[in-house]
């Protein structure tokens, strides 16, 4: 296998993990304390089913400022975050 394909394999990969984040809506949950805020309306269960878990990947991926602003919003549609 020549470099040009060998680094297509590696960028392909990389993109495909990057897709699938952490479902957690426990981390979820965790990030969310660790960031000084309080969630109503979403599961801090271990393993939670869609739509919760498009909310934990969107939560689990962006930093506190981000979920504090309202960028989760669109993928927590059910959720409010509010400050402890």
């Amino acid at each position: 296998m020549n470099f040009v394909a060998r680094l297509g394999l590696v960028l392909l990969l990389g993109i495909s993990l990057a897709a699938c984040g952490d479902k957690s809506c426990k981390n979820a949950c965790d990030k969310l304390s660790s960031c000084g805020l309080k969630s109503s309306g979403f599961s801090c269960d271990a393993s939670c089913g869609s739509p919760e878990d498009d909310c934990a990947v969107c939560l689990n991926d962006y930093v506190c400022a981000d979920i504090a602003a309202g960028k989760c919003a669109a993928s927590c549609p059910k959720a409010t975050f509010t400050n402890k």
